[in-house]
């Protein structure tokens, strides 16, 4: 019996910390380029909101990133877009594209934690 207690101790407090991962919104910002018609995009709630107003919602999933080992991957795609995201560094921040599938470009994107002064 104190086996299935501390069981459902740990599966309980592994879906809190999963929920956690979505807590904190990510403002993003292009790298190099431009997206025309994309002036505002943000990682929030399990998925990256364009413009204030288009929502594509991210599978969270476990990838390779050489030194780093094991790190998270978001990607998904809706409306025309497509969005690949991954946290290969230590730093916390997501790094990956945003591809406009119907009018053909693609930008690189850097996601970090919102900070407020």
């Amino acid at each position: 019996m104190p086996k299935i207690i501390l069981v459902s101790f740990l599966l309980f407090t592994a879906l809190g910390f999963h929920s956690e991962v979505f807590a904190l919104a990510l403002n993003c910002k292009f790298k190099n380029d431009q997206m025309n018609g994309v002036d505002h995009i943000e990682l929030r709630d399990e998925g990256l909101i364009i413009n204030r107003q288009l929502e594509i919602p991210l599978e969270k999933t476990r990838v390779v990133c050489g030194n780093f080992g094991r790190q998270t991957r978001f990607d998904g795609s809706a409306l025309g877009y497509q969005v690949i995201l991954k946290s290969c560094s230590t730093e916390a921040k997501l790094e990956g594209h945003l591809i406009d599938s119907v009018n053909a470009l693609a930008a690189d994107v850097l996601c970090q934690p919102i900070t407020t002064p």
